[in-house]
């Protein structure tokens, strides 16, 4: 998965209290978002750049699946996070504007370390002029 840049969208109710995600995003420079649902992560996309969204796959108002659409043709990556018991799987959905969906999920520890990885790709990046 890559990324361009540190913005994030975390799109579901319960990312507000995923305080040890948001800490991990924050300690690794990436820049913070919030949307309750698929409505207001939409109008949100609409006049801001994103370059992660993380989304729950069970919303409010629809799902992350239907979220997916939204963000078809846009230069983001994304995963959907599924709720297994204590944990969750986060599943791969799109990778820089194309579609993954299909790869296999990633446990929380993978995921973690998959954020990581995407972050110090975007240190050593060499910076534009």
């Amino acid at each position: 998965m890559t990324l361009s840049g540190r913005e994030v969208l975390l799109v579901g109710e319960t990312f507000h209290s995923a305080h040890a995600l948001t800490k991990w995003l924050h300690q690794w420079k990436f820049r913070c978002h919030f949307a309750r649902n698929v409505g207001v992560a939409s109008d949100w996309l609409a006049s801001h750049q994103v370059d992660l969204v993380l989304s729950n796959t069970h919303l409010s108002d629809g799902t992350g699946f239907r979220l997916l659409m939204t963000l078809a043709g846009l230069p983001v990556s994304a995963f959907l996070c599924l709720p297994v018991e204590n944990s969750c799987f986060w599943l791969p959905a799109i990778n820089a504007g194309k579609a993954c969906l299909g790869l296999p999920a990633l446990r929380a520890s993978e995921f973690v370390s998959t954020l990581e990885e995407m972050a110090r790709c975007l240190a050593d990046a060499p910076k534009a002029n």
